[in-house]
């Protein structure tokens, strides 16, 4: 048999470190770096580009949806001004404790807490001998960014908030849904996972500022506006939450770096860094991620960085890592994102080995959701792996770093740039074939495999060697794999893009009986529990992050005047700023109380 070679345009490839988190273990290596071309796709892309959703045959529809079903996904534009969402908790009552969690205190535990698959030995997370008096909190969650809040009187059916005393400030860039969810903690365990989830409710909430001089039989504003009992679902299905929702617009005034608080770097990349950030006026944490214009122009990625701020200003699926605001400086750019810090998932499933097919299953619907409505916008993800994977406060999953994206892909759309990570490259991409949407329905197979077997199928530390086996071997599965799961990953990952499962629309995919068991509805609206939640106490909390980058003093460098660029240069990059809600400081007549993580115990942000 004659010896394989590896094509020689592929040769011809660098390594390229696009990711913003930090890359530990096998992602350190040379065979999962992301690559790319240095000689990208030449199509001009303005920093103004509109995402078009597609009707599903390739044809645009301004105006219109998206071709995802999904409920969470939002048309490509938002006519809700910047302000700030008021948030009020003041006291739940019916809520569905069970029987051992109820009002009697439990019994104190003994002895060392238990280890999770793979950890024996080593302590992760924190043990939480709580008092009865802090065993029932809320999640707030309002476009990806969440607060957790500690009831401060009560009993657990009937826990009470700091009411008006607290309030909690979000930074409105767009409209999206504020939902509220209630858990129990297990003051016995070290995990997370033994949380009682006890109810949800979820809430439009009105983006319309009343004025001060409104007739009492003026016309209700759309939403959910002012105070009231909203009804839980889930476990509490007869219980309420009283909560209170104020908007309040802002003036359009530009953002800077002087409106953050620089926290802690949490990752970097060839072009800048990301550090852990406080916005001053809501005390909100975010993700920053900067980037020096100099070094995007000369390795031409400038339609690279573009393209991930235009999807991430657009899109807004639960599960994709929304973007707050964008800036820029003479020197940089700036994209603030929410900051999710469960951790990557490549960093849990390095821990533990290998996930059930539950715990794979949750995540691989969560992001054949995301990717759905990517593709809705003719959007090509390219680049899903476990780095690119964050998991947040209550377990879903965040898809990030869109720096690969093709925009513009219609669904018969070829496209023939060389991107990816080495042992998720489709067959089709290593030929230089040209490919079409189906090359991320072959990343989500790999991915999947991953998931349920601790490495990917093709797996192989001489990377020409992987490539050869992407493109020859025999799919091998485990013999105790899932009957359903190796069915569907055989479909997922045929050589053949044209009958690839997928090829057709992401409804194949939710069919398959591989998913029988998964509500689709009640999954894109978070109403399905994830079984995993991630050890972090608050927003603050940076434990996931590598130590390497979170010891070291966070600043935002001085760029010296060599790089100086001309003013054709920065045309560029002219409509770079996005959504930028003036400031309201704390100080202002009518700003409201909120401890920020002042160590009042009655918010942990996040």
């Amino acid at each position: 048999m004659s010896s394989w070679k590896l094509p020689k345009s592929l040769k011809q490839l660098k390594d390229n470190h696009l990711g913003t988190s930090s890359n530990t273990g096998r992602s350190s290596s040379a065979s999962t770096s992301t690559i790319t071309q240095t000689s990208l796709d030449k199509a001009a892309l303005a920093s103004t580009s509109t995402l078009v959703p597609s009707d599903g045959n390739g044809a645009s529809t301004p105006g219109g949806t998206a071709t995802s079903t999904n409920p969470g996904d939002a048309a490509p534009t938002s006519t809700v001004q910047p302000g700030l969402l008021i948030i009020t908790l003041h006291e739940a009552k019916g809520l569905a404790v069970p029987p051992s969690q109820g009002s009697q205190r439990p019994p104190s535990s003994g002895g060392q807490p238990s280890s999770r698959p793979g950890t024996a030995g080593a302590t992760h997370g924190h043990q939480r001998h709580l008092s009865k008096l802090f065993r029932t909190y809320c999640v707030i969650e309002f476009d990806k960014t969440q607060v957790i809040v500690n009831a401060n009187s009560g009993i657990p059916e009937s826990p009470v908030f700091a009411g008006y005393t607290t309030q909690f400030k979000f930074d409105v860039s767009r409209e999206a849904e504020l939902s509220v969810g209630i858990y129990m903690r297990n003051p016995g365990s070290s995990s997370r996972d033994e949380d009682v989830f006890l109810g949800s409710c979820k809430i439009l909430p009105s983006f319309e500022e009343r004025p001060s001089n409104q007739k009492k039989n003026a016309p209700p504003p759309k939403g959910f506006s002012g105070t009231d009992w909203v009804p839980l679902t889930g476990a509490s299905s007869t219980g309420t939450i009283k909560i209170g929702v104020e908007y309040r617009k802002n003036q359009d005034t530009p953002l800077s770096m002087a409106d953050f608080e620089l926290l802690k770097v949490v990752g970097k990349g060839s072009f800048g860094k990301v550090m852990q950030v406080k916005k001053r006026d809501t005390q909100r944490v975010y993700a920053l991620k900067s980037i020096r214009k100099a070094h995007i122009i000369s390795r031409s990625e400038v339609n690279h960085t573009l393209a991930e701020r235009t999807v991430l200003a657009q899109i807004n699926n639960p599960f994709i890592v929304p973007l707050k605001f964008s800036f820029q400086s003479p020197e940089k750019l700036y994209l603030v994102l929410a900051f999710v810090n469960g951790g990557e998932l490549f960093h849990h499933l390095q821990r533990e080995g290998k996930f059930d097919v539950n715990r794979a299953r949750f995540y691989t619907a969560e992001l054949l959701c995301a990717l759905e409505c990517l593709h809705g916008f003719n959007v090509i993800y390219r680049d899903l792996k476990p780095e690119n994977i964050l998991l947040d406060y209550t377990g879903h999953i965040a898809l990030c770093d869109f720096g690969l994206c093709k925009l513009g892909m219609k669904e018969e759309d070829r496209t023939n740039t060389f991107c990816g990570t080495p042992e998720y490259l489709a067959p089709e991409l290593l030929l230089g074939q040209g490919y079409t949407k189906t090359v991320d329905w072959w990343t989500l197979g790999v991915l999947l495999f991953e998931m349920l077997t601790g490495l990917p199928p093709f797996y192989d530390e001489n990377t020409n060697e992987m490539y050869r086996k992407i493109l020859q071997d025999t799919l091998v599965f485990p013999e105790n794999m899932d009957r359903d799961a190796k069915e569907l990953l055989a479909r997922l990952l045929d050589r053949d893009p044209t009958k690839r499962l997928g090829a057709n629309g992401t409804a194949e995919i939710k069919s398959h009986r591989f998913f029988a068991s998964v509500d689709w509805k009640k999954l894109v609206q978070k109403k399905i529990q994830p079984t995993f939640r991630p050890n972090v106490m608050n927003a603050m909390d940076t434990k996931n992050f590598d130590p390497e980058f979170t010891q070291e003093m966070p600043m935002d460098s001085v760029v010296d005047g060599g790089a100086y660029l001309s003013e054709s240069v920065q045309q560029q990059f002219s409509g770079w700023s996005y959504s930028r809600p003036g400031a309201m400081g704390s100080t202002e007549p009518g700003s409201v109380r909120d401890p920020g993580g002042m160590g009042l115990g009655l918010e942990d942000e996040r």
